[in-house]
């Protein structure tokens, strides 16, 4: 950078790298260009992909900041450490939209987590995740994707982790169901007697 900074003052390459560092992060993190593509991108299969546009669009209306507002309707005031949270959750049907994405923080996004799962189906997942990031599985042996997205909606309904995978083990015989279809059948294979009141009520 000698041509750009003659003196080669150490603080200014610094703020230059710090800049260029922020614009490659949030590049990465948040889709942000001066140059946005108009043509849609292509699809994906894999139903937590976020478009680059929809990441923008969501950046752009939620103002760079956590959306969380407390009970006395104070919102949020962290810009960092933010992440893409679906208000309707993947595991329940939610979609990858600008009208079903929001940005949390972490803590935040972590919160709604174990209001919509419970926080003992959360702290497992979470010890799953570092177990695979020290070079373990992230799924028990012999997991099966068809069984694992019916579980959050059994311990969404009051059930024991143990229960509810007992329960869930029986859509194996139907991978390609939809999700609402399986969670019948795993209900359904338990027996109406395990059901948590308030559900056989609206039952």
């Amino acid at each position: 950078m000698s041509h750009t900074l003659p003196a080669g003052a150490v603080d200014q390459v610094i703020a230059l790298a710090l800049k260029s560092l922020v614009r490659e992060l949030e590049r990465r993190k948040f889709a942000a260009t001066s140059r946005p593509r108009q043509a849609p991108g292509r699809a994906s299969g894999d139903p937590r992909h976020i478009p680059a546009a929809v990441k923008r669009a969501v950046w752009e209306r939620d103002h760079g900041r956590c959306t969380f507002v407390s009970e006395r309707g104070t919102r949020c005031p962290a810009h960092s450490r933010l992440e893409f949270d679906h208000a309707d959750p993947v595991a329940r049907g939610g979609r990858s939209t600008v009208e079903n994405l929001r940005l949390r923080c972490r803590a935040h996004n972590q919160f709604a987590a174990e209001r919509m799962f419970g926080a003992g189906f959360m702290k497992e997942k979470r010890e799953r995740s570092q177990a695979a990031a020290r070079g373990g599985d992230a799924r028990p042996t012999g997991a099966n994707p068809a069984v694992e997205e019916v579980i959050p909606w059994l311990r969404q309904l009051g059930w024991r982790a143990d229960e509810a995978r007992i329960a869930a083990a029986s859509c194996e015989a139907i991978p390609d169901a939809p999700l609402e279809e399986r969670v019948r059948v795993a209900l359904a294979c338990a027996g109406r007697n395990r059901f948590p009141r308030a559900f056989a009520a609206r039952a």
